[in-house]
């Protein structure tokens, strides 16, 4: 038990809690004090010396059913009482587990906390590493559950009615027996389940792998769960750094310079052309001006919140970054990120902006009202970056507008997630759009996201 409690510590880790040292020995502490004889002491005792934030209790109470499931699983399964046990231990005793003949006097008896070393031995078998998402659970629990052999433990349940009718049993008593074998089996069906859901959670920590953020990278932003979500944004960091750290080794390079090598030759005329002394040619290089402008209706918000994740993760590599979100009106959201940390910013910035949002989206008067607010802040280092389907709900697209915008820019970059061959069909006007852009891209993962940023601050 004391393994488990660690291994929930980890757990809540996992999942962003913050727990010192000193709490985890505290956590041990109430194992030793409290013990387990009585679960709901037990667990407020954990939770007092845990959680110290309100906001981390959901996660608590999420969690502690996954990694103590034997004190709330208990209730599930079928008391056969003492009286029937001890005849039935007489008439049954344990054999060697061979075809789950071990297993079947513990899943008549309900002992549930037995139960737990049977399905650690089963999944032991099986590879759980890749256990990831919700629609996998249902997969690895069908695969435990089924590898008890079960043909063979009904075989031997009718086998032991035949003998206790035998023995003088009551048909009620062996009903009971019957009955209990078949509320056991979906109880142990349940417990599985819940392992399977602990391993995921296990899984799915907060500070993902190499490997795990290459898988993140590929999926589609819109299928992510909420827990990959939460490893998303650690990935997002990850990445940004990495860029961070690139942009500083160029740099470094730029300031240095690169061999001038007809200068070189020049100044090295007298010593008969052998270049004792290089000459380097230092290029001076100037950050980019960044206007970033997400679309936050339901079909977009998901790649503009990790956007502007990334983009004020990175925003010391860029000389100015300004952030505007908008569905059928244009709001500023820079300030957000003034006081606030980054992912604070960015959950302010898509929930507190002045801007309608259950409403239909209309580019063409977005970018016309940008033309008039904000256009004279354009500037010939300014990039602009637009997040958006381009579905413009048969309104007025105003190309006119993105066309000034144009001009007036460095370069228009426009991020669209869904797929080409959606563009222009139905509402789209991403066609009207196009003449306008420097560059037009899918973007639906963030692997499409560091590809977009790279290539424009490298």
């Amino acid at each position: 038990m004391e393994e488990r409690v660690l291994d929930f510590v980890k757990g809540l880790r996992g999942r962003g809690v913050s727990v010192s040292t000193a709490e985890s020995l505290d956590a041990m502490r109430c194992l030793l004090e409290v013990g387990i004889a009585d679960p709901a002491g037990f667990r407020a005792a954990l939770k007092a010396a845990l959680i110290k934030r309100h906001r981390d209790q959901h996660i608590f109470d999420e969690l502690f059913p996954l990694y103590f499931y034997a004190l709330e699983t208990g209730p599930d399964a079928e008391d056969l009482g003492e009286d029937l046990i001890q005849r039935l231990n007489r008439v049954m005793p344990d054999p060697a587990d061979e075809g789950g003949g071990g297993f079947f006097p513990q899943l008549l008896s309900g002992n549930t906390g037995q139960w737990e070393s049977r399905i650690r031995q089963a999944a032991g078998r099986m590879d759980l590493t890749h256990l990831m998402t919700r629609m996998q659970v249902g997969m690895f629990t069908r695969r435990i559950f089924d590898s008890f052999d079960w043909n063979n433990m009904e075989s031997r349940l009718q086998e032991l009615k035949e003998a206790l009718h035998d023995e003088g049993w009551s048909d009620s008593d062996i009903e009971a027996l019957a009955n209990a074998f078949a509320s056991n089996r979906e109880a142990f069906r349940r417990q599985v389940k819940q392992y399977v859901e602990r391993e995921r959670a296990r899984n799915t920590e907060m500070v993902p792998s190499p490997e795990r953020v290459e898988r993140l990278m590929s999926r589609p932003l819109s299928s992510l769960e909420e827990i990959e979500l939460q490893q998303m944004r650690q990935a997002v960091d990850i990445l940004a750094r990495k860029l961070r750290n690139k942009m500083a080794i160029r740099d470094k390079r730029d300031r240095r310079g690169r061999l001038d090598v007809k200068s070189t030759m020049r100044k090295n005329m007298r010593h008969g052309g052998i270049p004792f002394n290089l000459v380097r040619r230092k290029r001076r290089m100037k950050k980019a001006d960044l206007m970033v402008l997400c679309d936050i209706s339901s079909s977009v918000s998901r790649v503009s919140q990790f956007m502007l994740q990334f983009v004020y993760t990175v925003q010391d590599c860029l000389a100015k970054v300004r952030s505007f979100v908008f569905v059928d009106d244009l709001g500023e959201v820079t300030s957000f990120f003034h006081d606030e940390d980054i992912a604070k910013g960015v959950r302010l910035a898509l929930s507190e902006a002045s801007i309608p949002y259950n409403v239909r989206s209309d580019f063409g008067w977005v970018f016309q009202e940008f033309c008039d607010r904000y256009l004279q802040d354009v500037g010939y280092r300014t990039y602009i970056m637009i997040i958006g389907d381009a579905r413009n709900n048969y309104n007025d697209p105003a190309a006119w507008a993105l066309e000034k915008m144009a001009e007036r820019a460095k370069g228009i970059i426009w991020l669209n997630p869904e797929t080409r061959p959606f563009w222009n069909t139905g509402d789209s006007v991403m066609g009207e759009y196009l003449p306008y852009c420097r560059e037009a891209r899918v973007c639906r993962t963030l692997k499409d996201l560091e590809e977009t940023v790279s290539s424009l601050l490298l």
